[in-house]
C-alpha cells in the first residue's frame, strides 16, 4: 500500500499531507461535490443582505419578525411549517430557499408577498428584479 509520506517539517505541510491521505482514502462523493460548487456559485451571485433585526428572542410564543437590509419577513407557524408574509423595498419576486426545495411568490404592487408552506429549518430568501438578486443569510426558521 502506497500513498502519500506523513513526514513534514512544517505545521502547513503536515496538514496539506494529511488532507492527500484523506482524499485518497475517503473521497467526498459527487453528489456532494456538486452542491457545494451549486452553494458557492449561488453564494457569489447575489448580495447579501444585512440583518437588522430579529424578534426570535423578544417576543417567544408570537411570529417571529426579521428585518434585513431591503427586505421585512414575518414568519407564523402553521401545521406542518411556516406561511411567511413581508415586504420587498425593490424586487418583482422572491425565491424561499431551503435545502431540498424553494417557492417563489410575487411581490405586488406596494411591495407585499406571501408564501404559504415554509418548512421549519435552515431557509434563506432571494428577491429577484430588482438588478442584482439580494439574499439573506441562511437561517434557522
Amino acid at each position: 500500500m502506497t500513498g502519500p509520506t506523513l513526514v513534514a517539517s512544517t505545521d502547513r505541510e503536515l496538514l496539506d499531507a494529511l488532507a492527500l491521505v484523506v482524499d485518497d482514502r475517503d473521497p467526498m462523493p459527487r453528489a456532494l461535490v456538486a452542491r457545494a460548487w451549486s452553494a458557492l456559485v449561488e453564494r457569489t451571485d447575489a448580495v447579501t443582505a444585512r440583518l437588522l433585526s430579529d424578534s426570535v428572542h423578544v417576543d417567544p410564543g408570537r411570529p417571529r419578525r426579521l428585518v434585513f437590509a431591503g427586505l421585512d419577513l414575518r414568519l407564523d407557524q402553521v401545521a406542518g411549517g411556516l406561511r411567511v408574509s413581508g415586504s420587498a423595498r425593490a424586487g418583482a419576486l422572491v425565491v424561499a430557499r431551503w435545502p431540498g426545495g424553494e417557492v417563489t411568490a410575487q411581490v405586488d404592487e406596494v411591495g407585499r408577498f406571501y408564501v404559504e408552506r415554509v418548512p421549519f429549518g435552515p431557509v434563506r430568501f432571494v428577491l429577484r428584479g430588482a438588478g442584482r438578486d439580494h439574499a439573506t443569510p441562511w437561517f434557522v426558521a
